[in-house]
């Protein structure tokens, strides 16, 4: 009864005869049921197809059907189901082959000839010599830990990039532990790691993990990171193998925009400690996804008539644009994730809940101001 209401408001917004409702009902129903309908950020009981409705019937009669042709045509929705797929591959797809190539270099054997490097000593010790870190919490490690066993070992897996003085400890006592007892290493006990994995899930612009201040000092979570890791007083200088670690930066989700900017700016910025960056992820956001500032489409003409500045806050202004229409950055995005719609996505897309208008996927921030 609920559905059939909101197809009914919907069609009443839209101006619908019996024939537009029987031609589009089919593609809703799938929409809603396949994936719109699992956004964590509705509210209690809304649902895909009454916050359409809601959210067409804030615009002009003329402009709610060209909003329409937009979400069918252009959004992208990634769902959990999506996302634990990324993250389910990360390691077997992307991780893994860079340690196989490492391993063949150094055993002097053909890349080609994997299962009798991967059945080698030499690639277990390597494995095992690999520290992986999250990012941030979208990072999922609990699905990362458990979509690797038993290849990758818990005790070489982690939350957070943040450690402490004791879980550094603890961890190359692990390292070391285990080391010693694989069985036919050839080796001595490993007590330091020869490749960090950096872990998250979605960039668009790369910025919160590398940025420069007008100042030219580096900023953001990787900047941090490298710092620390190449500061000798520092816990986290001590997992670092001394001849240097080979540093993995791994997105389950990114634009080609902020992959490119993090190997711009790693190759600019050499780290003493650092012998190799890779950045890469999972599923590439091709650049033509953008719905550009300048561009001329129909859909345009809404992003700029629809706008309530209230979302520029400090935190959007560090994107260094004159307001939040087209998301952080002007990164322009079509995209929503399916536990939070990101800031540079559309801003008429995630518009907060109190926002004249308020978006078709509400945003929650993650930052709130104190008044």
């Amino acid at each position: 009864m609920k559905e059939f209401l909101a197809e009914k408001l919907l069609a009443k917004v839209l101006a619908w005869e019996p024939s537009d409702v029987a031609k589009e009902r089919p593609l809703l129903q799938a929409m809603a049921l396949l994936k719109y309908d699992a956004y964590e950020q509705f509210s209690p009981g809304l649902r895909f197809l009454e916050s359409l409705a809601l959210w067409l019937n804030q615009f002009e009669q003329a402009d709610r059907a060209v909003a329409y042709r937009f979400i069918k045509a252009s959004l992208v929705l990634c769902s959990a189901e999506e996302m634990d797929h990324l993250v389910e591959t990360a390691y077997q797809d992307h991780v893994r082959p860079i340690l196989i190539t490492k391993s063949a270099a150094e055993q002097k054997v053909n890349a080609r000839h994997v299962g009798r490097i991967v059945a080698s000593d030499a690639f277990r010790m390597l494995q095992r010599e690999t520290l992986f870190l999250g990012l941030s919490d979208g990072a999922r490690i609990d699905t990362f830990r458990r979509a690797n066993q038993p290849e990758l070992n818990h005790e070489q897996i982690w939350q957070t990039h943040e450690l402490s003085d004791e879980r550094v400890k603890e961890l190359i006592e692990k390292l070391s532990s285990h080391t010693s007892a694989m069985a036919g290493a050839k080796t001595e006990a490993a007590t330091t790691f020869r490749s960090i994995v950096l872990l998250d899930d979605f960039s668009a612009s790369g910025s919160s993990y590398y940025a420069t201040k007008d100042n030219g000092t580096p900023t953001g979570k990787v900047a941090k990171f490298l710092r620390a890791i190449a500061d000798k007083n520092n816990a986290l200088h001590k997992l670092c193998e001394p001849g240097g670690v080979d540093l993995i930066i791994l997105i389950y989700m990114a634009t080609e925009h902020a992959i490119g900017h993090l190997r711009k700016s790693l190759a600019a910025n050499p780290i003493p400690g650092v012998n190799r960056f890779h950045i890469d992820t999972v599923q590439s956001v091709p650049a033509r996804l953008k719905v550009p500032r300048d561009g001329q489409a129909e859909f345009t003409k809404l992003i700029e008539k629809y706008y309530d500045d209230s979302v520029f806050d400090i935190h959007m202004q560090k994107g260094k644009t004159k307001d939040a229409k087209y998301g952080y950055a002007d990164c322009g995005l079509p995209i929503v994730l399916h536990h939070n719609t990101p800031n540079n996505s559309i801003a008429i897309l995630w518009f907060y809940e109190h926002c004249v208008p308020r978006g078709l996927f509400p945003r929650v921030q993650r930052h709130t101001e104190m008044s």
